[in-house]
């Protein structure tokens, strides 16, 4: 069965990686927006969407993996003069989603970029993947949640990344869509299993975050494996990405 991964870092992984994904029925992923290292230069990130949007889904095609991007300003990267990588993006096209954005410690700079990236998002009418952190997560995930609600921003539109078992229920109760990731450190199979069985599939997609650190490359198909659960799997992110 051909499962996607709604969350991977195409560019940390080699094209015999992804070939590897590609091969154990990994068929289609979305690479999201990030730099390992505090950008100096709002123009990093500016020829990083041009990476992640015409040179990613190249490799991902000779590795016989579709690959399609998210652009962004990750918490962990935002650069000086930060506004003139929006303004970039908005002149851009060939990404699916604004990601990943979020909040990593909650600090004025991080909710004014998120801000006006959820407004870039609102004002496009395409998705954003927010990323949640794995410190204070919950604390964290509330102010976040605020600043949405304060927007206005549309359920729809919204997907929650990086779960815990304690933090999916307050975003579905909210309306907002769930992401589950299943890794060390993050969610294990069994954990993401039961995520689903409690909360249903309607608003759950999986990934794997895999990217530039060690990481199990198949935790989807693992997760797949487990519960046979299509939805979660690739149905819902062909409905919410538009894939």
């Amino acid at each position: 069965m051909a499962v996607i991964d709604t969350h991977i870092h195409s560019e940390g992984r080699s094209v015999e990686d992804l070939k590897f994904m590609a091969e154990n029925g990994i068929k289609k992923a979305i690479t999201c927006a990030f730099y390992p290292i505090r950008p100096g230069f709002p123009e990093t990130l500016i020829d990083l969407a041009r990476k992640l949007t015409e040179f990613e889904p190249k490799r991902g095609k000779r590795a016989g993996i579709k690959i399609h991007s998210a652009v962004g300003i990750h918490p962990r990267c935002i650069p000086p003069d930060w506004q003139r990588v929006l303004d970039f993006i908005e002149s851009y096209s060939g990404y699916v989603a604004i990601g990943e954005i979020g909040l990593e410690d909650g600090t004025d700079v991080e909710r004014e970029v998120l801000k006006a990236q959820l407004l870039l998002a609102k004002r496009l009418d395409i998705p954003a993947i927010i990323h949640t952190p794995r410190k204070n997560k919950v604390a964290i995930l509330e102010k976040m949640l605020e600043v949405l609600e304060e927007m206005s921003f549309p359920e729809d539109l919204a997907l929650i990344d990086h779960n815990s078992v304690e933090t999916v229920k307050v975003i579905l109760d909210r309306g907002y869509w769930a992401g589950i990731t299943v890794q060390p450190g993050k969610l294990s199979v069994e954990e993401a299993v039961k995520i689903v069985e409690e909360f249903g599939d309607e608003r759950l997609v999986a990934n794997s975050d895999t990217g530039f650190s060690e990481s199990d490359m198949l935790a989807v198909k693992k997760f797949y494996d487990a519960c046979e659960n299509e939805r979660v799997v690739r149905k819902n992110a062909e409905r919410f990405f538009g894939i």
